[in-house]
């Protein structure tokens, strides 16, 4: 009997090093994922001048005879600022900051597990199953706000080629050598080489980075349940007395 206690003990301490092992990648792809965004989203930003293009227009009225060197004379009149500092300021604040500290967290009760048994009970679950449940709402409307953003900039971009007869098969290719796009009181063109591609970079990293605090919502609940099974199963569980007894 005591031995099979023990083997209990011991398969449980090695499963749940698992999890936060699991859980503790998770946070530091996060955390990956939110730099990722921020510095592609402000890259574009400062390419532009400052000029949020999410949710933006284009006018590339008289593109047909506004043409310096064969290229493409468009006008840019960015959406709103607040916009794109809002994507990013998010990032930061919950990806980065947040993330950060949550994967100090679990890579502390990560190291203790080597020498505690059961000590994701030992973690405010609660707590951070409310945390990442306000994470993944905040990162889905980030991503959202990002790629219907983005997917408006593209569609009138489309729109006003086509009424000059200028056809392009997607929105990436405004970003070559033959569109010169200017800021509306500007004079010299913006860098472009990239922008689309960058938007599209932060726009995966922001879905995938959501996914991941999604999941670790899952983990969470999981932890709680077992934990809820596992107080019902023994009437006198666990002191930090008993289990330092362990260590």
């Amino acid at each position: 009997m005591l031995f099979y206690f023990e083997v209990s003990c011991t398969m449980d301490w090695m499963h749940f090093e698992g999890w936060l092992l699991l859980q503790t990648s998770l946070y530091f792809i996060i955390l990956a994922c939110g730099l990722t965004i921020s510095i592609s989203s402000g890259l574009v930003r400062q390419d532009f001048g400052g000029t949020c293009v999410l949710y933006g227009e284009a006018n590339c009225s008289g593109a047909n005879t506004n043409v310096t060197s064969g290229g493409i004379s468009c006008i840019v009149y960015g959406g709103e600022v607040s916009i794109c500092t809002f994507i990013t300021a998010v990032n930061l604040l919950i990806s980065v900051f947040f993330g950060t500290v949550m994967c100090v967290y679990h890579l502390y009760y990560l190291i203790r597990s080597r020498t505690l048994i059961r000590v994701v009970y030992q973690m405010w679950l609660k707590v951070l199953l409310a945390s990442s449940v306000v994470s993944t709402f905040v990162t889905l409307v980030s991503a959202c706000t990002l790629t219907v953003g983005l997917s408006h900039w593209c569609n009138a971009v489309k729109s006003t080629a086509d009424q000059e007869k200028v056809s392009i098969s997607s929105c990436s290719a405004t970003q070559n050598s033959n569109w010169l796009w200017y800021q509306s009181r500007s004079e010299q063109p913006v860098k472009h080489d990239q922008y689309y591609d960058r938007y599209t970079i932060a726009e995966t990293s922001c879905w995938i980075c959501m996914c991941l605090w999604l999941l670790q919502c899952a983990i969470y609940i999981r932890h709680l349940v077992k934990n809820r099974l596992m107080q019902r199963s023994f009437q006198d569980p666990f002191t930090n007395d008993d289990l330092d007894t362990f260590t």
